[in-house]
C-alpha cells in the first residue's frame, strides 16, 4: 500500500516530462524554451493547498454538525411568526438546522389567535421538533344605541339591552340584530376579525304598524302591557312597534291573555272568542226600589232587576234603600241558571 503511494511522484513527473518534450518538439526553431520544472513545482504546491483546505473544511463541518442542534418548528395554524429566545426566526413550517443545545424559549404569534409560549431543549446533534396548537384570541364587541336600553341578539340569541359589552368572543362574523320597543329594528353582520368593528353604535328610528283588535261577544277591555287602550273592537291605525302583553277581560268569562307582535307597516288583525260562563241573578226587595251593588261596584240598578251576565261562582250582594237598613251577604250564580234573590228590608225606628 505504502509502495504505490511512494511511486505516485514519480508517475507524474513522467507524465510532465512527457508533456515538456512534446512541447519542445512543437516549437519553431530557434525558439527560446523556458525550463519546466518551476512551473511543475508550483502546480504540485497548488494541488497540495487545495487538498489541505477540503480536508480541513470537511473535518471543521463535521466538528459544528456534532456541537450544534436543529429545531422543526410547527404551528396550527401554520403562517405563524416565531420568536426563539426573543429573537424572529422566521414563520412556520420552519426548520433550524444550527441552534445552540440547551433549553431555549419559543413564542408563536398569528393575528386573531392567542399568543402561544412555550420552551424546549435543543440536543445535540438532533433534531427537535415544536408542535404548537394556537387558541383563537377572545374579543370583545361594544354596543351602544340611541335612545339606549334596546335589546342585543347576537346569532339569534339574546344578549343583554344597551349600552352592552359582549366578551370572550371570537374573531369572525356575528349576526347581531338591535331591537326597541317604539323603533325599527337595525341588522348588521359584524367582523370581529377586523379591530374597527369591534364598536358598533345604533341611531334608532321610530316605527309604526297597524292593530284590530276583535272579540265575540264584543265591548271586552283591552289592556296591553298593563295600559287600557278601550274595548273590542278595537282598531288603531298608527301602533308603535314591538311586543306587547295582551289581556282582554269581559264580565262573565275568564281573561284572554296573548302576546301581540307589532310590525312596521304591517296590519295586525287578532280575533278573539270568549268561552262564557254566565248565568243570572232576579232581585227582589219589600219594600222595592232599593239600589244595588255587586262586587263592590255600584250597578244604577234597582229593585226589583234581574242580571243576566253574570259570572258563574259567588258575589257580594249589597242592597240599600233610605229609611230602612243596609242588607247584603254572598250569592251563588250558576252557569246558565238565574238564580232568585228576595229581600224583606228592616225599617229603621
Amino acid at each position: 500500500m505504502s509502495e504505490r503511494h511512494s511511486r505516485e511522484p514519480d508517475r507524474i513527473d513522467e507524465l510532465l516530462g512527457s508533456l515538456q518534450e512534446s512541447r519542445t518538439a512543437q516549437a519553431p526553431a530557434g525558439a527560446a524554451v523556458s525550463p519546466a520544472p518551476q512551473r511543475h513545482c508550483r502546480s504540485r504546491i497548488w494541488i497540495i493547498f487545495v487538498l489541505i483546505a477540503a480536508v480541513t473544511a470537511a473535518t471543521v463541518f463535521l466538528l459544528l454538525q456534532g456541537r450544534t442542534a436543529s429545531l422543526n418548528i410547527r404551528s396550527f395554524p401554520s403562517g405563524a411568526t416565531v420568536f426563539l429566545d426573543e429573537q424572529q426566526v422566521g414563520t412556520t413550517p420552519l426548520v433550524l438546522p444550527r441552534v445552540a443545545p440547551g433549553t431555549h424559549a419559543i413564542q408563536i404569534r398569528l393575528p386573531g389567535w392567542e399568543v402561544w409560549n412555550g420552551t424546549t431543549t435543543a440536543e445535540r446533534g438532533s433534531t427537535t421538533q415544536v408542535i404548537a396548537n394556537m387558541t383563537h384570541a377572545a374579543y370583545s364587541l361594544i354596543v351602544t344605541s340611541t335612545p339606549p336600553g334596546a335589546a342585543v341578539a347576537l346569532d339569534g340569541a339574546a344578549k343583554g339591552v344597551t349600552p352592552l359589552t359582549v366578551a370572550g368572543l371570537k374573531p369572525r362574523n356575528y349576526a347581531l340584530v338591535i331591537s326597541l320597543k317604539g323603533y325599527a329594528a337595525v341588522s348588521r353582520t359584524v367582523d370581529l376579525s377586523d379591530a374597527t368593528q369591534s364598536t358598533q353604535d345604533f341611531s334608532l328610528i321610530q316605527a309604526f304598524g297597524k292593530l284590530s283588535i276583535m272579540s265575540d261577544p264584543t265591548g271586552a277591555q283591552v289592556v296591553m302591557d298593563g295600559k287600557p287602550y278601550g274595548v273590542t273592537p278595537l282598531k288603531i291605525d298608527s301602533f308603535p312597534v314591538g311586543d306587547y302583553a295582551l289581556t282582554l277581560k269581559l264580565d262573565g268569562s275568564a281573561d284572554i291573555t296573548d302576546v301581540l307582535s307589532v310590525k312596521e307597516g304591517i296590519v295586525l288583525a287578532k280575533q278573539y272568542k270568549f268561552d262564557l260562563a254566565l248565568g243570572g241573578l232576579a232581585i227582589f226587595t219589600d219594600p222595592a226600589g232599593a239600589s244595588i251593588t255587586i262586587d263592590g261596584q255600584a250597578t244604577s240598578q234597582i229593585t226589583p232587576f234581574t242580571f243576566s251576565t253574570l259570572k258563574e261562582g259567588t258575589h257580594e250582594v249589597y242592597l240599600e234603600l233610605p229609611g230602612y237598613l243596609p242588607w247584603s251577604d254572598e250569592v251563588s250564580v250558576s252557569k246558565g241558571q238565574t238564580s232568585r234573590l228576595s229581600i224583606a228590608l228592616t225599617k229603621l225606628q
